[in-house]
């Protein structure tokens, strides 16, 4: 995608800000919607000044506000912003539905307006505990209880996704649905397993292991994660479709936190961490996530390339060189470097 009007929600989170990135390294006129200000925003820090870069800050919840934010002659729109983080599904449920549901309505009901283009980010979460893996894009949702607070999220991003096929149907919107699965990398919040793994270590502290470390997950670096967005965008193809965005590999949380602590060398170990006893019966695990990435490969081309030893490296080295995301406390050391 080069030299384009385009629309970013949540662009100063962790996927968004690559993308924003990458979009405007190709020339493109980007405008970027957040709650977040552009001087608070430290994920944009290397792209702040930019001249093609276009800063609102606004609500999802507010449609004044999308009406304010809106490019009538954008090409597409990334609609990122959400609530990620399974603390934040189990502290504040009803925000997390209020910003992704009615967030993403009022983004289609302008999107609607003029015909453009919208890239949805849902989530590997809307398959559930389904466990008939790998899920391709047709596999079944197998979700918990309502009363279990995790599946919060998998259900917001679910109703959007009917909301797209429902607006395909009545005024002919073209959107691309990408699932996300374990995205990683630089910038990333470390409340997730991999960023904060590699957060602790290098601060000299314990990663922590939940429950047994036997539960897997197919891990997928941003930068893999950006080419796919780009692609779906720009390809005619992917209109109406959905499509797995995710590593094939699968592997389990305790090789990820090993891999972790041998890269930054660290000698801490790791903490055992008991997920019943943190949240009750709000969580559920999903014990194996796999994605079937045929159709993103037939269609599209695309496929991950970055597998996680070499991400977590990546990663591990953009820390050394951003102490700011590390804190105070921030243990840096010898890191291995990669002879590839």
């Amino acid at each position: 995608m080069k030299n384009s009007i385009v629309m970013v929600t949540g662009g100063a989170g962790f996927v968004g800000s690559h993308l924003v990135e990458a979009l405007l390294a190709n020339g493109n006129e980007v405008h970027v919607l957040d709650v977040v200000p552009l001087e608070q925003a430290k994920n944009l820090q290397e792209v702040r000044d930019h001249e093609k870069l276009h800063y609102f800050v606004g609500d999802l919840r507010k449609q004044e506000d999308i009406e304010q934010f809106w490019q009538k002659d954008a090409s597409v729109i990334f609609h990122l912003a959400s609530v990620v983080g399974i603390k934040h599904y189990i502290r504040d449920p009803l925000s997390l539905v209020d910003i992704v549901v009615i967030g993403t309505r009022h983004i289609l009901t302008e999107a609607a307006k003029y015909n453009t283009k919208v890239v949805f980010s849902s989530t590997s979460e809307v398959y559930g505990k389904n466990p008939e893996v790998p899920w391709s894009e047709e596999s079944d949702r197998v979700l918990g209880p309502t009363y279990v607070d995790r599946w919060s999220y998998a259900t917001s991003k679910a109703v959007c996704e009917h909301m797209l096929y429902g607006m395909k149907k009545q005024s002919g919107l073209p959107f691309v649905i990408v699932r996300f699965f374990n995205v990683y990398g630089p910038r990333q919040n470390p409340d997730f397993v991999v960023s904060q793994s590699i957060y602790k270590a290098m601060r000299g502290e314990q990663p922590l292991l939940y429950d047994d470390g036997n539960m897997t997950r197919c891990f997928t670096y941003v930068e893999d994660i950006v080419r796919g967005l780009m692609m779906v965008a720009e390809n005619p193809a992917a209109n109406g479709e959905a499509f797995n965005l995710g590593n094939s590999v699968e592997v389990n949380m305790r090789y990820v936190i090993e891999t972790v602590l041998e890269i930054t060398e660290s000698n801490a170990g790791y903490q055992e961490y008991l997920t019943e006893k943190e949240y009750g019966k709000q969580y559920e695990d999903i014990i194996r996530r796999i994605p079937q990435i045929d159709k993103a490969a037939e269609l599209l081309g695309w496929k991950a390339e970055i597998q996680l030893e070499e991400g977590i490296l990546k990663t591990v080295e953009w820390a050394k060189q951003n102490q700011w995301w590390l804190g105070e406390g921030g243990t840096l050391g010898t890191v291995k470097v990669s002879q590839q």
